[in-house]
């Protein structure tokens, strides 16, 4: 029989590959019960290895989760991800802005002619926004939070619930098509949905490592989405799944 340390590394060497995996093809391929594949889940995820999910398995997002170490990531990627982005402004649009690397990357590549109403809790997006010559600046304020630099609590969705906006860039922790939305901390997770409540197209821009992860707090399903936008062409096959649902990909 197949001891646990052999079935500990086939699940980590499957799902390295594979990025998610179902309970009953595991129990079939180690020829154990469902209820083993269970605990071994339980297990690795306890250990920080994987994500244990309703059914099965996903991977765990990698991204650090201070500022200052995501600011030093992907720097290319978010930049073609922005450039994607930006295309989605029009004049006099209301755009909330959420927290994030990447979305600090959109806001420094909006065009000096370009004329809209910017509201976020992001103290870097604020910055590299105050100077614009046509943006009106709406900062949401609240307590801080030293590793994001995002204002949080109920003072910041307070302002979010009182303002309709156009379209939000949504920052991104996991996004997965069957568990959609996810975050690390509960704090974030309640900005978010607050966002996501009163904008009329929530973009979500990500670099494509973390498609298929999944983190503990739900913000939203995936069909609440209506633009995904990667550094990947749409045409990739990471991709494919995506296109099958509403969801605009650039």
């Amino acid at each position: 029989m197949i001891s646990k340390e052999e079935r500990h590394d086939f699940i980590l060497s499957k799902i390295k590959k594979e990025r998610k995996l179902a309970m009953i093809d595991l129990a079939t391929e180690l020829k154990v019960s469902e209820h083993t594949v269970r605990r071994d889940l339980k297990e690795l995820d306890d250990a920080g290895l994987l994500r244990a999910i309703r059914g099965g398995a996903t991977v765990r997002s990698n991204i650090p989760f201070d500022i200052y170490n995501r600011n030093k990531l992907d720097i290319l990627e978010k930049q073609l991800i922005a450039e994607k982005s930006i295309t989605l402004l029009r004049d006099n649009q209301v755009v909330f802005f959420d927290g994030g690397t990447t979305t600090q990357a959109i806001a420094g590549n909006i065009p000096d002619e370009l004329a809209l109403t910017v509201v976020t809790h992001s103290l870097p997006i604020a910055n590299i926004l105050s100077n614009h010559p046509n943006i009106q600046l709406i900062f949401a304020g609240g307590i801080f939070c030293k590793s994001s630099f995002t204002m949080q609590g109920k003072a910041a969705i307070s302002l979010f619930e009182e303002i309709y906006a156009d379209i939000c860039f949504l920052g991104i922790c996991s996004l997965d098509l069957q568990h959609g939305l996810t975050a690390r901390t509960l704090e974030e997770t309640y900005i978010k949905k607050a966002l996501c409540k009163n904008a009329s197209n929530i973009v979500a821009a990500t670099t494509s490592n973390k498609l298929e992860t999944t983190e503990p707090f739900v913000i939203c399903p995936t069909t609440d989405v209506n633009y995904l936008i990667t550094e990947r062409d749409p045409s990739e096959m990471l991709l494919t799944a995506y296109h099958k649902t509403n969801i605009t990909i650039l």
